[in-house]
């Protein structure tokens, strides 16, 4: 993997009438009626891929094993033509298929870093519920048990040298936090129960980090630094935050494999550097000649029966791990 570019969180919905961070008009989206009476995003219906660009790039996070989930979005970056892929780690744990999400993010990703649950296959868990630590032993003996050798060394030696963290595009990139990027939770409650924990995180950022992009939580949305917390969810699904120079933002990205905002459609982000932007939505709050970056929340529909039956059929796994998929918690 190139190295060139330097359990909680249910859906929280930060509701105090209009959300601030909603209020400073840094969001364009929008929603198109669906048969199932549900929001469609833009990012379901749009057509035609566009053209390759290096000026746009995916960003995914929190695998955890879900090779169903993967595929999908592998399929939709490639619809887009995107050649970069940047993953925040946790490939493996929870989900039944570690080696096949292992050796996708080895083939597609420009690098991954590390996450609490691959840290836990190759070192030891540590502060797991019983559920977890079953599934990170499972998953280690998974990929101990490969009788093809090359593959297996190839494997552990890159589940074992996973950086904790990158910088890329003027972006910080952590799977946790800044401040402690493998294993910090970031709650979207936190603005309100902790500020003073949001607060020391984005003092974290460095003059040119421009934001910092976090998995981890499994909840996708914006940190701002009064602080508040604004949910794709309160942007309409085709959700669309634009990071300038005058304002900070951590933002996750939520998961791929394992969404727990009650959403059980993966989730994963594409940014847009300046020149590119979403079609039909245009940055906002951009003054002539200035530098932006547009993240948009990208929400798709995969297969869940298969991957909660693929859990069912491993003794090893606790089947909650295969139900929570249905209802994205």
């Amino acid at each position: 993997m190139a190295e060139g570019v330097s359990d909680l969180g249910a859906g929280f919905i930060a509701r105090n009438g209009a959300s601030r961070c909603t209020l400073r008009g840094q969001r364009c989206a929008l929603t198109l009626p669906s048969p199932k009476g549900r929001e469609v995003s833009r990012t379901e219906v749009r057509g035609s891929a566009r053209k390759t660009t290096d000026l746009m790039f995916a960003v995914i996070s929190d695998i955890h094993g879900n090779y169903e989930a993967l595929q999908v979005a592998l399929a939709d970056i490639d619809r887009r033509s995107l050649k970069t892929i940047f993953c925040l780690g946790d490939i493996v744990g929870y989900g039944a298929s570690p080696k096949e999400c292992l050796d996708m993010v080895i083939e597609r990703c420009e690098f991954s870093l590390c996450g609490n649950h691959d840290q836990a296959v190759f070192f030891e868990p540590s502060n797991f519920n019983v559920g977890a630590e079953r599934a990170a032993y499972w998953t280690r003996q998974v990929l101990e048990d490969e009788s093809n050798k090359p593959k297996r060394d190839r494997r552990w030696e890159v589940l074992g040298r996973l950086p904790i963290r990158k910088e890329a595009k003027s972006l910080l990139l952590v799977h946790a936090s800044p401040r402690r990027p493998i294993n910090e939770y970031l709650f979207p409650e936190d603005v309100y129960t902790n500020p003073a924990k949001i607060l020391d995180n984005f003092k974290r950022l460095e003059a040119q980090q421009l934001a910092c992009l976090v998995g981890h939580t499994h909840v996708p949305g914006v940190f701002l630094d009064d602080p508040c917390f604004d949910p794709p969810g309160e942007l309409t699904e085709a959700g669309v935050y634009t990071i300038t120079a005058d304002e900070k933002a951590i933002i996750n990205v939520g998961s791929v494999g394992q969404p727990r905002d009650r959403d059980p459609r993966l989730c994963y982000v594409v940014v847009y550097e300046t020149g590119e932007s979403p079609p039909d939505c245009d940055p906002i709050n951009v003054g002539p000649g200035e530098d932006y970056l547009m993240v948009e929340f990208v929400r798709l529909e995969y297969d869940v029966e298969k991957a909660a039956r693929k859990i069912y059929d491993v003794p090893e796994l606790d089947d909650f791990l295969g139900t929570r998929l249905f209802e994205g918690r």
